[in-house]
Order: structure tokens, then sequence, then C-alpha cells
């Protein structure tokens, strides 16, 4: 599968040599944040998880229930517990994703085989973009609580 965008890149080849567009955007991101310790907040709301890129125009139904939103100073802590909390849910049926359903199974491997996404991750930390490692704080909302 190709990237309907106009750079035509193949988003499901990860390097392992870090040379491609995965390794780039790892050395970038260290690039705009390294002087800036501290003062990057990172935020990503796991909602909708679609099997596929999110720059097409149409998207398919989500492979997991909603999960909320995650926060932290460091980018690799945040894609990590992002990636830890998808893959902690059961798979929803009648979805691309036909493998690895159970809890615990992971879901972007059950779509996606070949890809072995932890690679990015793993060289963010390497080159002190950030750690694989957090602490997940859940936080309690008054937002649905009846008067």
């Amino acid at each position: 599968m190709h990237c309907p965008m106009p750079h035509r890149v193949n988003q499901h080849q990860l390097e392992p040599d870090h040379s491609g567009i995965h390794g780039k955007m790892v050395e970038y991101t260290y690039g705009i944040v390294k002087n800036k310790p501290g003062k990057c907040l990172f935020i990503n709301f796991i909602t909708d998880i679609a099997p596929k890129c999110d720059c097409l125009s149409y998207t398919e139904s989500p492979i997991v229930n909603n999960i909320g939103v995650v926060a932290s100073l460091d980018p690799v802590a945040v894609d990590q517990a992002s990636v830890d909390l998808v893959n902690q849910q059961q798979g929803l049926p009648h979805t691309e994703l036909k493998t690895c359903l159970a809890p615990g199974e992971d879901k972007f491997r059950g779509l996606y085989p070949e890809v072995d996404w932890s690679h990015q991750l793993a060289y963010a930390e390497q080159i002190g973009l950030g750690t694989r490692e957090y602490n997940l704080v859940k936080l309690k909302t008054l937002a649905y609580k009846k008067s």
C-alpha cells in the first residue's frame, strides 16, 4: 500500500538502518526539540484508530474502542504508551483487523505483519529523543458526573 499523497512514500517500509522517512522523522523531531527540554508537550488522542493512513480521503471502521488522551513531555513515552493501550484492548469485530484481536496482542502487526513498528521507537530512544519507559497516571474526569 502506498500513501496517496503526491510524495508517494511507502508508509509500511521501515528501514533497519533508519535511512528512510521513518528514521528521518525521528531525527527531525529530535532536531526540533533537543534544545527545548520541558517546553514541548506531546498529546495523542487515541480515538477512532483506523487501520490505514490518516491521509486517506476516507476512513474505515476503528479497530478498537476509543481509549482517551495521553500526554507527556516525552514524545517516545507518549507513543509507546499509546501503542500499549491500543494493544491492551479487545479488537473490534467486522473490521480490517482479522488477527491479533485478543487483549495483549499486537494490533498493528495484525494489520501489517511485515512491519515492525517498534524500530522507530527504539531508534528514537537510541538517539536520545526520549524513553520507551513511562508511568501511566489515570486521571478521573468530572465531565460526565451527574448533578
